[in-house]
């Protein structure tokens, strides 16, 4: 175990803003036992749009040389949590948690998982800069490249790092590195140094090598400080060494040879640049960089690496300040200016340091043990790493169209967006306590699609690596936008999302296919992307049906109530992939055939059909049903959580890996809400730890920690892009989450709490029993208090509540109007909206004629009468003209008794007629199954002919495309009927989930007689 000092400092004074007032504290983590550093005391200093910008006033000159006094301190104690009163919590962050292999390991963790893969070095609060060692890659096993801690040599201090990231190419620009021997410098280096060493807190890092020089690093947004403290000129001198800096522009993390540039500046300043980037593949970009030291340099500049060197004499701490731009080494100049004018590095640590308690405030906590606000704030802390800052203080940045755009005034561009990582629990965390950032984040990925043509899935710097499947960009926007990030352009982020969900082959300037056509071909029409597409296709599917979700709930939020109804509809496309035998999601084919035995990370993404199975939470009562109902539910999950940290391929719960993350919550919809408390509560105690081994799987730019924060205060984002919360227990005795307008906060109180009472006895909400594991947010975010009662024993509270928790399945419609979700009809000359293919009847771009239909006898809110029975066309008035097929319920607000049901439809992609169950209930409780068919609408464009299930009702001369242009396949709408028991009264009538070989069914009208 890890020995953790802390220590404080005197404050040098600045005048600064902060979020909730002045204040505040710092303090060191070392894991072997060295404690120095300065503790800060005053706000975030300064602010610019969207950022809270980390910049310091000029109050020192090129002759601050050593730390401050120090005096080591016990961390702080957990006093009582008072309104706006702020504690001092950096002491409880470990920068190290995540460095190392995880202390719970999966047994076959995904590639890059076996440790947290975070850094220990400086940075602020999404900040550009990430100035941290870097070691080797333990002879080139471990990838991505960063700080490994059982490494024993630092090759570099590079001024950029992402967090937990999964692949090479995740940065590691510029390394910089103290030395006296400029040869021995990079990947060759020998052993230098020990833990026993180094320490590090936010905003903060420092080590001394075994050469004896002590490198300490400090941040701002977009500029890094180093102290490099040498030993005394009298030692250099009898031993005839030279101390020198070197800058390498020619390398990173990944990348053994790049291209760079350096030049002088001045007596005491260099500039430059560096190629860097290629994440995951992704296409390479320049970073640049303007350095100023204390003192008259001398550089021997090679091929972009820089050895420096300078006199120490009295003064052995030699200081240099760095600022850094994606679009120019002058703007790189201008950060530097801007944000660190003067030269006191305790100054800017404090400042730091301040900035980072300011955030960590956000939420206070009271009781719990040491070891359990640890791990708690450490969590916050990795949870607000990333996204980054990528614009300058000039508001330039470099955009996905690789020119140079300014942002609008009072915004900031951020970068390194692990969408599919992040959508579902830090994107909701990040917008619930800092919407202003989160806002300007969500009109950055605005801003990317403005110039790549799309929301970016996985966006390193100014790209679209794309490496994750789906859509996940769009449940990112919209997650933000429900946890209370709306300051940004959300009518256009929607017309994004529409774009993004009804085009097959849609691309992003300078990179290839977000996905390959005929995946998101299928998906759109046949509801469900084949696995005859190749590698992760089997779970696609999910990834698209949850985008589909987001951009509904997304629509709905702004009044469209036409793409509200179509794309929720769609996200009830995981059903095409539920098989009934197995009761599990499975990879399923283009003829309507299944793969029963799925390879993990090669057909399902980085995992497997039983963690599949449970990830579609906004439907959480249509899965439970299919299942089996809640005793079947719940049987199935206690199996699966008898291992809390499985991996890919055994079919248990993962929790170093997303899909799995909401899977714990799932009891609080079967009536056993006790169950989430305590599995939650298992893997709170059991799987994570505040040692460098600390995190159970790679962070992922902070969502892992992420979900930490959410499973200790005892609330979860179940269900994406809703803004709600499903309840848990808190792990402390008061938790008190403060809304940015600094004027209201949300108290949760826990007596009983305790690390071994997960139990929920009782809850009221501002004093009002509730009975039920959910609350909305609009409720929570005045002054609310939550209280709970917990226990050590399970109890009885929420057991009725399962069928009133939100669940947005196709189960509430009283009509076939109601049920609408298809546009289906097209006009002659003209284009559908964009002319997108989503936009038409088969979804792949054909849609029957209006014009057509009329001469045939159907018109807008007409009449149909067939084989003697009258039928009420769709009028379209809502956009939307039929009802794609999906397990919709009708149910009639005036049961009538009918010998007669009859459809008017017909179906897609239907090599031949598909068939489905449709369920008929009566008002008895009994109910009577059919086999619902519908030939293909061009009877396979002319070659096929009508079954004896059906009856051609209209025929129509032609067809029309996506841009209105007619061909001339004729078109059909068949009638289909089934006799039913005129004795009993239908309540109502359940449509099939899916079909029997994958094919889509429509229908127009439906009657009983």
């Amino acid at each position: 175990m890890m020995k953790i000092h802390r220590t404080r400092v005197l404050a040098v004074a600045l005048s600064a803003a902060s979020l909730f007032g002045c204040g505040g504290g710092g303090s060191s983590t070392s894991l072997a036992g060295l404690g120095s550093g300065a503790a800060g005391s005053t706000g975030n200093a300064g602010s610019a749009g969207g950022e809270s910008l980390v910049t310091v006033a000029d109050t020192g000159s090129p002759t601050d040389t050593a730390a401050l006094p120090v005096k080591t301190a016990a961390p702080p104690p957990a006093t009582p949590v008072e309104a706006f009163t702020k504690q001092s919590l950096t002491g409880y962050v470990n920068p190290f948690v995540g460095t190392a292999d995880a202390t719970k390991p999966a047994s076959d963790p995904v590639p890059a998982g076996a440790r947290g893969g975070t850094f220990p070095g400086a940075t602020t609060p999404f900040g550009m800069v990430q100035w941290t060692p870097m070691t080797p890659s333990n002879g080139g096993t471990d990838h991505p490249v960063g700080y490994i801690y059982k490494e024993k040599t630092i090759i570099g201090f590079p001024l950029t790092q992402m967090s937990g990231s999964g692949c090479d190419g995740n940065e590691g620009e510029l390394p910089v590195m103290p030395t006296f021997d400029t040869a021995s410098v990079g990947p060759g280096a020998k052993e230098n140094f020990d833990h026993k060493d180094e320490e590090a807190s936010p905003g903060y890092y420092k080590v001394t090598l075994k050469d004896g020089v002590t490198t300490e690093l400090t941040a701002t947004s977009r500029t890094g400080f180093g102290r490099f403290t040498y030993p005394a000129q009298s030692a250099l001198d009898s031993t005839r060494k030279t101390p020198y800096l070197v800058i390498d522009a020619t390398r990173t993390n990944t990348i053994a040879s790049t291209t760079g540039a350096i030049q002088v500046e001045g007596k005491d300043g260099l500039s430059g640049s560096t190629v860097g980037g290629n994440f995951c593949g992704a296409r390479t970009y320049k970073l640049y960089f303007y350095a100023k030291f204390d003192r008259e340099i001398t550089a021997t500049i090679k091929g972009g690496k820089a050895n420096v060197s300078f006199a120490t004499g009295s003064k052995p701490a030699v200081m240099m300040k760095i600022g850094l731009s994606y679009v120019s080494s002058d703007n790189a100049r201008k950060n530097l200016e801007k944000e660190s004018p003067g030269w006191s590095f305790d100054t800017v640590r404090t400042t730091a340091s301040d900035a980072w308690n300011d955030r960590l405030n956000a939420i206070q906590t009271r009781g719990g043990t040491q070891t359990e606000r640890r791990k708690f704030y450490t969590a916050l802390y990795h949870a607000l790493l990333s996204p980054n800052i990528n614009s300058d203080v000039t508001g330039d940045y470099i955009g996905f169209d690789q020119a140079v755009h300014q942002v609008q005034d009072g915004r900031t561009q951020y970068v390194n967006f692990s969408n599919w990582d992040i959508y579902r629990s830090l994107m909701p965390l990040t917008g619930m306590l800092f919407p202003r950032e989160a806002s300007d984040m969500m009109q950055s990925l605005v801003n990317d699609a403005d110039q790549c043509g799309a929301i970016p899935r996985w966006a390193p710097v100014n790209s679209d690596q794309g490496i994750m499947p789906g859509d996940s960009g769009v449940p990112t926007v919209a997650g933000a936008y429900a946890f209370g990030a709306t300051n940004f352009d959300a009518k256009k982020a929607l017309g994004y999302m529409t774009l993004v969900g009804n085009k097959a082959d849609l691309r992003c300037t300078g990179s290839g296919l977000r996905d390959d056509a005929n995946r998101m071909g299928d998906y759109l029409t046949r509801g469900y992307a084949a696995k005859d597409n190749g590698w992760w296709a089997g779970s696609l599917t999910f990834e698209f049906a949850t985008a589909d979700f987001a951009t509904s709930q997304m629509a709905k939020a702004l009044g469209d109530t036409t793409n509200h109804r179509l794309f929720l509809s769609r996200s009830a496309n995981w059903k095409n992939q539920f098989n009934t035998d197995r009761k599990q999601l499975l990879p399923r084919f283009r003829d309507g055939g299944w793969m029963f035995d799925p390879t993990a990370n090669a057909d399902m993404v980085e995992g497997n059909a039983e963690q599949y199975t449970w990830m579609s939470a906004y439907d959480a009562r249509g899965l439970i049903g299919l299942v089996g109902g809640n005793a079947a539910v719940v049987a199935r999950l206690d199996a699966f959580f008898q291992d809390l940290n499985a991996g890919m391929n055994k079919p248990n719960f993962y929790v170093g890996n997303e899909p799995s993350f909401a899977t714990p919550w799932l009891y609080n919809w079967t009536g056993t809400p006790w169950r989430t408390q305590k599995v939650v509560r298992d893997v709170i105690n059991t799987v994570f730890f505040d040692d460098a081994g600390g995190l159970p799987g790679n962070d992922d730019l902070g969502a892992v920690s992420s979900w930490y924060v959410w499973a200790a205060m005892g609330l979860y984002p179940e269900i994406q892009s809703v803004g709600g919360l499903t309840i848990g227990s808190p792990v402390f005795d008061q938790v008190v989450i403060r809304w940015a307008d600094g004027a209201k906060k949300l108290t949760l109180d826990a007596s009983g709490a305790g690390t071994n009472a997960p139990y929920i006895q009782s809850l009221k909400l501002d004093g009002q029993a509730i009975d039920m594991p959910w609350v909305w947010l609009a409720d929570l975010k005045k002054e609310s208090t939550l209280g709970f009662a917990l226990g050590t024993s399970e109890s009885q509270w929420g057991k009725d509540s399962a069928a009133r928790m939100p669940s947005f399945g196709l189960d509430g419609f009283d009509s076939l109007d109601a049920a609408l979700n298809n546009h289906g009809i097209g006009i002659d000359g003209q284009a559908t909206d964009r002319s997108l293919e989503g936009y038409t009847f088969d979804m792949g771009g054909w849609s029957y004629s209006a014009k057509a239909l009329a001469a045939a006898g159907a018109t807008p809110g007409g009449t149909v009468s067939f084989n003697g029975i009258d039928f009420t066309w769709p009028d379209g008035k809502a956009g939307l003209d039929n009802m794609v097929v999906q397990g919709q319920t009708l149910s009639f607000a005036k049961p009538q008794a009918a010998g007669t049901l009859a459809l008017l439809g017909s179906a897609t992609v239907a090599s031949t007629a598909p068939t489905g169950k449709l369920t008929v209930t009566y008002t008895d409780g009994t109910s009577q199954g059919f086999d619902l068919r519908f030939d293909d609408w061009t009877l396979g464009g002319g070659g096929g002919k009508v079954g004896a299930y059906n009856k051609v009702a209209l025929t129509t001369d032609h067809r029309v495309d996506k841009s209105g242009k007619a061909d001339t396949t004729k078109a059909f709408v068949f009638y289909w009927d089934a006799a039913l028991d005129k004795q009993r009264m239908v309540k109502s009538v359940t449509l099939p989930f899916q079909t029997d070989n994958g094919a889509v069914m429509h229908v127009f009208a439906m009657t009983l007689k």
